[in-house]
């Protein structure tokens, strides 16, 4: 028997734009494998986006979106909640949550993210038999503070403080009305398990379709060309990259004949900014698809000093076989490992160093993509997300 899922969500899932978007969308494909009976309530936070097409509704039993309305800046400042959960707190949605709630029974209930975490005590109220499972992306207390190690600003880094305290302090509250938990790697599972003796963690890891074509001509690409591929909207994003720009021995890349693409959403003026005071780089700003940009390189750079840990972004370079260097940190435990399926140092400088160093080594780079395409070709599939999701649920 089918079991009845009600997703809640904070956002357009379908845009597909955005990594936890694309999380989001791995996510609901996995439930629709173990049942057609979804409802689904979200908010319209992509206004510059079309809302689900006529394929994507087809999927579920009832779609509920709410107006999304920004926040007033000194909410964040006096409120009590974690920041991220202060943007999302909404009457509007909580009345069409509780409205749902009323007039139909779930058999499970699934908290897409920490933002919406606000709505626990209705769902709470009227959940009566559901199972009640926690869908993470990352584990947000870990994300804050690391945003405090790493800023430079003094006035960021007691944002980011308050933030963390707020964070710990709500998520210490809620986790434990949740009977699972779902992550996205090893080490945040173990953080679910360890800190909070969570009954249930599941390993849900992202997926991405391969590129026959761009698999089988992968010896073509050329060492010299790197790729850093994502979203430069976020101000982390921006900081990470601009930090690696920004390294000492930046400008030795272009001396030894090595070239940088730089892709993803970004304010078109922090784009025009980049290319006109950085040699030997081309940021392109937002594109249809970055598979023309990663045909060409043989190198994916993950410049994540500011955020979370494991990245989506090193399952699509990793399946798109382009070798994966990586800053110490970025890539938290997960099922790469260092040395093996990609490389990784501590500072900006010794990374670049690296980079220069294999254009002389191409066998390295070689296995190092072979390893991780082995990895991710295995452990990256719908099928093993669904058995995940089979296991919580």
């Amino acid at each position: 028997m089918e079991r009845k899922i009600l997703f809640i969500t904070y956002e357009n899932p379908f845009t597909k734009n955005t990594g936890d978007s694309i999380y989001t969308c791995n996510i609901l494909d996995g439930l629709f494998n173990l049942s057609k009976l979804i409802d689904i309530i979200y908010f319209d936070s992509n206004p510059t986006e079309s809302l689900i097409n006529e394929v994507d509704s087809l999927n579920f039993q009832q779609i509920t979106v709410i107006k999304f309305i920004k926040k007033n800046p000194f909410n964040f400042i006096f409120s009590l909640l974690p920041g991220m959960i202060v943007n999302r707190k909404s009457k509007e949605y909580i009345i069409a949550l509780e409205n749902t709630l009323r007039k139909k029974s779930y058999d499970t209930i699934v908290l897409n993210h920490q933002k919406m975490m606000f709505t626990l005590p209705i769902i709470l109220k009227h959940k009566r038999h559901a199972k009640l499972i926690y869908s993470s992306h990352n584990v947000e207390y870990l994300l804050s503070t690391n945003l405090v190690k790493y800023s430079n600003s003094i006035i960021k880094k007691l944002a980011y403080w308050q933030d963390a305290i707020k964070t710990k302090h709500f998520e210490k509250k809620w986790i434990s009305q949740f009977d699972g938990v779902t992550a996205i790697s090893e080490h945040d599972a173990d953080y679910f398990q360890n800190e909070y003796k969570m009954p249930k963690v599941d390993i849900l890891r992202p997926v991405f379709e391969e590129n026959k074509k761009l698999i089988l001509n992968y010896q073509s690409k050329k060492s010299c060309n790197l790729i850093i591929a994502g979203s430069f909207d976020w101000k982390p994003k921006k900081d990470n990259l601009l930090l690696f720009l920004n390294a000492k021995n930046f400008r030795s890349l272009k001396e030894n004949g090595i070239f940088l693409t730089i892709v993803g959403r970004a304010n078109p003026e922090f784009v025009d900014f980049v290319n006109k005071n950085y040699d030997g780089i081309n940021m392109t700003g937002e594109v249809e698809s970055l598979l023309p940009y990663y045909e060409t390189s043989k190198i994916a750079i993950v410049p994540e000093r500011l955020g979370g840990g494991f990245k989506l972004k090193i399952v699509e370079a990793a399946l798109l076989k382009t070798a994966i260097f990586s800053i110490k940190g970025a890539i938290t435990r997960c099922n790469f490992i260092g040395d093996v399926h990609f490389i990784e140092k501590n500072s900006f400088e010794e990374l670049i160093d690296e980079i220069i160093l294999v254009q002389k080594k191409p066998e390295l780079l070689n296995d190092l993509i072979e390893n991780a395409f082995s990895v991710a070709k295995n452990d990256f599939t719908f099928d093993k997300i669904t058995e995940s999701l089979k296991n919580v649920i």
